[in-house]
């Protein structure tokens, strides 16, 4: 390894470990409205360490094992995507022990966030291979250093945990096998390699998230456009991308009909329909979807990151030829499938910031590898360098400024009580709205695990009857609960419970 990779590797260490310094307080930190995906993830996770895997199906339950629900259907089954970005955090629970936490789930997406930076690095160093030094070190470690410190990844980083943060990885490496095969940048026996392993990585992708859809026939047609003879590729391409991905769809669907049936398929085609279509009215106030999509980055990346990220693509407009073919194709097999999938779900883009995430590796790419080799100019890499360290230290600061979301302790540590105390048999009712728990948010779920309902004397009657076996609970403050509960115990500081 040259001396040059070795000190960039070295700083690319330091560096994650600055940014993991920078987003200290954040860790652990219990669950809030802007991380409730995360809390899904717990909940699912939850679920099967609970209830055993395959007693669950190996999807989502919207809600909690609990007496009040007979039935896998009444725990509201979560059909919108597949739980591969759940399966990896319960394998390693399930095999070193212990139990599943913010925390936790914070670790795991400080993994996935230094990974995926050391992988951009290393398949952009063999991109530039025919480029001299220090431009081809200088432009494959940019970029690296940009997804370790600019805004948007320390905002999503390791916060949020669902399929659209889950999913870069496999995206990243797919993208990364598909140009080292394509422009042969390796030996033949690691190509082969790389080609052995991209089957896995495509059911791994597509049972994470839906983005692997659009990338399979992006995939084909980036290959239509290198062999131009269909029935070269063919053969290759059902064997390695089109069967990989329909197992990993075949498998999702049949998990749903081992719950629904056959109204699987009617549930699913109403999720599409909501995440594709303006049934909530998302779209009312504004014009189009490119509106709300531009709000989500300048509010999670900045006007700033914005303006040079449009510089870069035109530049590359201009200049296409002073940047290496490899790197403008890993730029086209990470962007256009991601923005053919914000247009297939229009309404879950405009509604969900962290949709954009997905852009964020190829704004990094454009800003720290298309942009300093578009641009001339004396002392290119000296001055490049000072302005990188510049333009951290302002995204830094802006994320700094950022987050400090409030935490309701005292919630907390009233959901927590819950769950400790009360177990599978127990129904819980408050006469105050503000300690009732529905099934959304999943923040409160995920610390209590139990559900709690607005108290209703005809409802609990009703319970007593159909369900003889059920413990009723009445929670809340003595002044509430007093007419209920002669005899009221205490379950956390000022809250009080009794059997009713």
């Amino acid at each position: 390894m040259p001396r040059c990779w070795a000190l960039g590797f070295t700083l690319y260490a330091a560096f994650f470990a600055l940014t993991i310094g920078l987003r200290w307080s954040q860790l652990d930190q219990p669950y809030t409205d802007f991380t409730w995906n995360t809390a899904h993830s717990q909940l699912i996770v939850d679920n099967w360490l609970e209830n055993g895997f395959w007693n669950e199906r190996g999807i989502s339950f919207l809600n909690p094992p609990s007496i009040e629900f007979p039935s896998l259907v009444s725990r509201h089954p979560y059909v919108s995507f597949p739980c591969g970005a759940q399966l990896p955090p319960f394998v390693l629970v399930k095999a070193l022990g212990g139990n599943v936490t913010p925390g936790f789930f914070h670790s795991w997406g400080l993994v996935w966030h230094g990974v995926i930076g050391w992988l951009l690095i290393c398949g952009l160093l063999l991109f530039s291979a025919n480029e001299q030094e220090p431009e081809r070190t200088l432009g494959a470690f940019l970029p690296g250093f940009l997804w370790l410190g600019t805004r948007g990844p320390l905002t999503f980083f390791p916060t949020l945990w669902f399929a659209d943060h889950a999913v870069l990885l496999p995206f990243v490496l797919v993208g990364l096998a598909e140009v080292i095969v394509a422009h042969a940048l390796l030996r033949e026996r690691h190509r082969r390699w790389i080609t052995w392993s991209l089957p896995v990585l495509i059911f791994w992708g597509t049972y994470t998230d839906w983005l692997f859809v659009p990338l399979c026939a992006v995939i084909l047609v980036y290959r239509l456009f290198h062999h131009r003879d269909v029935r070269a590729i063919f053969p290759a391409f059902v064997r390695q991308v089109a069967l990989p991905a329909a197992l990993a769809v075949t498998l999702f669907f049949l998990q749903l009909f081992w719950v629904l049936g056959p109204h699987f398929v009617s549930a699913l085609l109403e999720r599409f329909l909501v995440r594709s279509m303006d049934t909530a009215g998302a779209f009312e106030r504004h014009e189009s979807l490119l509106w709300y999509v531009y709000g989500h980055f300048v509010e999670s990346m900045g006007r700033l990151t914005i303006a040079l990220t449009v510089l870069a693509l035109l530049l590359l407009c201009a200049r296409p030829r002073a940047i290496p073919s490899p790197w403008k194709d890993f730029l086209v097999l990470l962007s256009v499938p991601s923005v053919l999938l914000l247009l297939i779900f229009r309404q879950h883009s405009a509604v969900h910031q962290f949709t954009i995430v997905k852009f964020m590796i190829p704004t990094c790419i454009l800003l720290g590898g298309i942009l300093p080799r578009a641009l001339v100019f004396p002392h290119k890499q000296s001055v490049l360098a000072i302005l990188c360290i510049f333009f951290l230290l302002y995204e830094g600061r802006q994320y700094w400024i950022s987050v400090d979301p409030p935490v309701d302790r005292q919630a907390r540590e009233w959901e927590e009580a819950v769950r400790r105390r009360f177990g599978y048999y127990d129904v819980l009712f408050t006469p105050e709205p503000s300690f009732a728990i529905p099934e959304k948010p999943p923040g409160q779920l995920a610390r209590s695990r139990k559900r709690i309902y607005a108290f209703d004397a005809e409802q609990v009657a009703q319970l007593r009857m159909t369900i003889p076996e059920a413990r009723i609970f009445l929670i809340g403050t003595a002044g509430a609960i007093d007419a209920h509960c002669p005899e009221k115990q205490t379950l956390s500081p000022s809250l009080y419970y009794c059997r009713l």
